[in-house]
């Protein structure tokens, strides 16, 4: 019975750090993706014409749509971690 219930706490455990390591995943490649939005709408601002503005338009949208999308699974992670997504 002792064994069985070891096996159980190092597979709950195990699938714990699994969460953790997958929750910085996408943290970090959320990092990445909104720096690199925020880069090429300033870039896109500087160049001043209409079609940049434009452009820098549709990627502000994809910028808060990204946000918005790690928000949400934070919230999810940190209810499923026990804490307060508030």
């Amino acid at each position: 019975m002792s064994l069985i219930k070891s096996v159980l706490k190092s597979i709950e455990l195990y699938l714990m750090l699994r969460n953790k390591l997958a929750f910085l995943e996408i943290k970090t490649k959320h990092r990445k993706i909104k720096n690199e939005l925020i880069n090429e709408i300033e870039e896109l601002r500087a160049a001043g014409d209409s079609n940049s503005s434009d452009r820098a338009d549709l990627l502000r949208k994809r910028l808060k749509s990204e946000n918005n999308d790690f928000e949400h699974i934070s919230a999810v992670f940190l209810e499923a971690q026990g804490g307060n997504s508030d």
